[in-house]
């Protein structure tokens, strides 16, 4: 055995002192280099190592404050299914007040590594008017031509994927979607399975957007006591979809909303609604990717055939109910937040309405320090739906029932500091893992 430990001993010592030097320093001065911000988060994003080797001209730091430029990357789903990215570069420090604003695309069936070249392309070429007057602008290398170009195929430009000529569409803006999946888990004294399906259609212009869908769930599960008595729970429920909205101009626009479905839990056999209304963007929706502040008011109508008479003792009801909506969301370099708040009101009994209020911040309060909070509370007056014959122990237990409440509530919090090294331009792939610095989650 001490023979086998000194060979393992003499291994490692030669192991390590094979590595070259090279590898444990960095080859060149990063002194000169411009100082890259890169505040992407989302599909096309995730993989920051890719960006690293495509573009190995700038130092890459991990803070905004330690940034000569800072890019913002913001996105929106488009029309076709796809992503469309926004890419604010924001001068800072030797380059303050030298912004620019491009886009990106990727089609709806693009994969990641579309969807990262297309945003790659574009960066680089965002980028030459900030690395002209560095020592890196002798790396710059420029080729002009469909292929590879961020006009091109797998660029990000204006011809890039998903936005092929106008009159190229054999499906005319039409887009479908259909899935599903299931799967099952068990042991001895317990099972479950659950099964899903879901369909969408949605066509989208410049003046028209529709979207249909529906989805269809079953969830089973069953639980063996101690004295061997058996707990069934079972959910199932169906619901369809559908929106219609016309553009008004920059800031306003009409449309009507509709449904119908199924929900064992809410104690709906079948139900329908019905909700025309009219929205107000005091921001043009052109801006959208950035900021919005929409006031959005509908009339719905609604109808409900329930599976056991309700509280109310109704077995089957239509009412009609206003509902006002205001939304505030905005994306800055020092981060975002996303308010809502919405009030309903049943006409035919004032004393049945719904207040609830929505809320989200996430921000950068110093270097290398940030904080996130969101939460919704609600506060409920208007349960038509619930049995007029209570639950029983097993389907409170299980949630197979919605009982009465007068709120819900849910809420988060968390904060992240990174320290160590600002800049981390080294890409090292080996046993799943990288370097630089330190960063504690709470």
């Amino acid at each position: 055995m001490k023979r086998l430990g000194w060979m393992f001993g003499w291994l490692v010592f030669l192991c390590l002192g094979a590595v070259p030097a090279s590898a444990q320093e960095t080859s060149e001065s990063t002194d000169d280099l411009l100082n890259l911000f890169f505040d992407c988060q989302g599909r096309g994003c995730r993989d920051l190592d890719f960006f690293r080797r495509e573009i190995p001209v700038v130092n890459w730091v991990r803070d905004r404050e330690d940034s000569d430029l800072h890019v913002l990357v913001t996105s929106q789903g488009t029309g076709g299914g796809g992503t469309l990215y926004s890419l604010s570069f924001i001068g800072r420090g030797a380059s303050e007040g030298v912004d620019q604003e491009l886009t990106a695309s990727s089609s709806g069936d693009a994969t990641d590594d579309d969807q990262r070249r297309a945003l790659a392309e574009v960066l680089k070429l965002g980028l030459v008017r900030y690395l002209a007057g560095t020592p890196a602008a002798d790396q710059i290398r420029i080729s002009m031509g469909p292929e590879g170009g961020p006009g091109g195929p797998g660029g990000g430009g204006p011809g890039g994927p998903g936005a092929g000529p106008e009159g190229d569409d054999p499906w005319d803006y039409w887009v479908f979607r259909v899935g599903g999946n299931g799967f099952m888990n068990g042991e001895s004294s317990f099972s479950s399975s659950n099964f899903s399906g879901n369909f969408s259609a949605n066509r989208t212009t410049a003046d028209w957007k529709f979207n249909a869908s529906a989805r269809f769930s079953r969830n089973e599960s069953k639980f063996v006591l101690s004295d061997g008595d058996e707990v069934v729970s079972l959910r199932e429920d169906w619901s369809a979809s559908s929106l219609l909205v016309k553009s008004l101009g920059p800031q306003w626009s009409v449309g009507a909303r509709a449904g119908s479905g199924k929900s064992t839990f809410l104690n709906e056999e079948f139900r329908w609604n019905v909700s025309p209304g009219v929205e107000y963007n005091f921001f043009p929706y052109s801006e959208s990717s950035r900021r919005s502040l929409t006031l959005q008011a509908l009339m719905n109508v609604r109808h409900w055939d329930y599976i056991e008479e309700t509280i109310y003792g109704e077995t089957a009801e239509t009412r009609l109910a206003a509902s006002l909506t205001a939304g505030l969301n905005q994306i800055q370099p020092w981060g975002r937040t996303n308010l809502s708040v919405t009030g309903s009101q049943y006409l035919h009994d004032s004393d049945l309405y719904q207040v609830s209020v929505f809320g989200s911040i996430e921000v950068r309060l110093f270097k290398g320090f940030s904080v996130n909070v969101s939460g919704n509370y609600a506060w409920i007056r208007d349960q038509l739906y619930p049995a007029g014959g209570g639950a029983t122990s097993d389907e409170i237990l299980t949630r197979q029932k919605a009982l009465e409440t007068s709120y819900n509530y849910f809420t988060s919090f968390g904060i992240s500091y990174r320290f160590g090294s600002i800049f981390n331009n080294v890409v090292n792939p080996r046993f799943g893992g990288g370097g630089g610095g330190g960063r504690f989650f709470f």
